[in-house]
């Protein structure tokens, strides 16, 4: 057996040429996959984003329903007589303009159980089918590279598969 092999010293310049052919390469490789980035961000954004906010809005609108019933009760607990004289001139004013516009005050309500009902996920793609997608729009990722010796930056791009164009979609018929 021979000794091994001492390797060649490396050079101050070929260090820093390797330092910046590898920042090349890492800087192209950031440009070109932004778009693909963004691209999956609209896609996901589009594919949960509504589902996720009417959601949150859902539950804000149950908080919000709920703070309002508390806010009743706590002020016939605390000030009963107060709270009762309040809902009596409310009353007495409401049936008073009901008699001048020759109207029934019980007539005007409007109610949207909708605003408090979380949408699920029947409209939500599974997650078979996102998964299949954000496999494809990675496949379109640029990886970077560079020679043996770490310069000559070179990008090797993604495949250029597209998952087509999804219909747009309004919630307002």
């Amino acid at each position: 057996m021979g000794a091994p092999k001492t390797p060649d010293p490396i050079h101050p310049g070929e260090a820093a040429q390797a330092a910046t052919g590898t920042a090349a390469a890492g800087e192209m490789m950031a440009v070109a996959n932004q778009p693909i980035e963004q691209y999956a961000n609209l896609y996901t954004t589009t594919a949960l984003g509504p589902a996720e906010m009417q959601t949150q809005q859902a539950l804000a609108n149950q908080a919000a329903y709920q703070g309002a019933q508390a806010q009743q009760d706590i002020q016939s607990r605390v000030d009963p007589l107060a709270y009762a004289q309040r809902q009596m001139r409310l009353k007495a004013a409401t049936t008073r303009l009901g008699q001048l516009y020759n109207q029934d005050p019980s007539a005007f309500s409007f109610r949207a159980p909708s605003a408090y009902t979380i949408p699920g996920m029947s409209n939500v793609p599974p997650v078979s089918q996102l998964s299949s997608d954000a496999a494809t729009i990675a496949s379109n990722l640029a990886v970077a590279g560079v020679n043996k010796g770490g310069y000559d930056p070179r990008l090797n791009l993604g495949t250029g598969a597209d998952i087509g164009q999804t219909a747009a979609k309004s919630y307002f018929q």
